[in-house]
C-alpha cells in the first residue's frame, strides 16, 4: 500500500512538473516571438482592371480580417523566364525540364506552352511563378503539385540535340534550350 501512494505522488508530481516546465517554454516564446499587430490593407483593383468600381467599407471584425493577396506583375517586356535546363532526355522516368523566373517580380504563365522540334506541346494551367521561383514539367504521368507539373506522356518528349522552347500566351518564344 506504501508503494502505490508513492506511485500515485510521483505520477502527481511528474505531472505538474512537466504542465509548469511546457506553460514556461510558452511563455518564453511569446515573449521571444510576439505575435504581429493587426495591420489595416487597402485592397485596391488591379491597374488591368477594366472595371472603375470601388468596394465598399467594412468595420474591422474578425470575418473581415482576411487579406487578398496583392501581386503587382511587372511589364511584358521586363519578362526573364528561362528553361534552365533539361534532365533525363531520352529516360520517361526521369525527363523533367525546368523553368525559372529570374524577372524582378512574379510572372503569369497561364495559357504558356512548352514545346519540343515535333510539336509536343505542354499547356501551363493556371500558375503563377514568383521572382526566383522555379516549376519542374515532368514528362511521365502524375499529379500536379505547386513545385511539379506533370505532362502525362506515355513515351519520352526530349531527345539529345533537339531545342526545347518556352512560348508565352501570346505565341511569343520567351526561352529557348538546346539539349547537350
Amino acid at each position: 500500500m506504501k508503494n502505490k501512494s508513492r506511485l500515485i505522488a510521483y505520477i502527481f508530481l511528474n505531472i505538474i512538473i512537466s504542465a509548469a516546465t511546457t506553460f514556461g517554454v510558452l511563455w518564453l516564446w511569446d515573449q521571444i516571438h510576439p505575435r504581429p499587430e493587426t495591420i489595416d490593407v487597402v485592397l485596391t483593383e488591379s491597374a488591368n482592371s477594366e472595371s472603375s468600381t470601388s468596394r465598399p467599407a467594412q468595420e474591422d471584425t474578425q470575418e473581415n480580417m482576411l487579406v487578398e493577396p496583392s501581386l503587382t506583375f511587372i511589364d511584358e517586356d521586363s519578362i526573364q523566364v528561362i528553361i534552365r535546363t533539361i534532365v533525363g532526355a531520352g529516360n520517361l522516368d526521369v525527363e523533367y525540364v525546368e523553368i525559372f523566373n529570374q524577372s524582378e517580380g512574379p510572372v503569369d504563365l497561364s495559357g504558356w506552352q512548352l514545346k519540343d522540334e515535333n510539336d509536343n506541346t505542354f499547356l501551363f494551367p493556371t500558375l503563377i511563378l514568383n521572382s526566383d521561383g522555379s516549376i519542374k514539367v515532368l514528362s511521365k504521368q502524375g499529379t500536379n503539385t505547386v513545385i511539379e507539373l506533370y505532362w502525362q506522356a506515355e513515351s519520352p518528349i526530349w531527345q539529345s540535340g533537339e531545342v526545347a522552347k518556352l512560348l508565352d500566351s501570346n505565341g511569343n518564344t520567351m526561352a529557348t534550350y538546346s539539349i547537350p
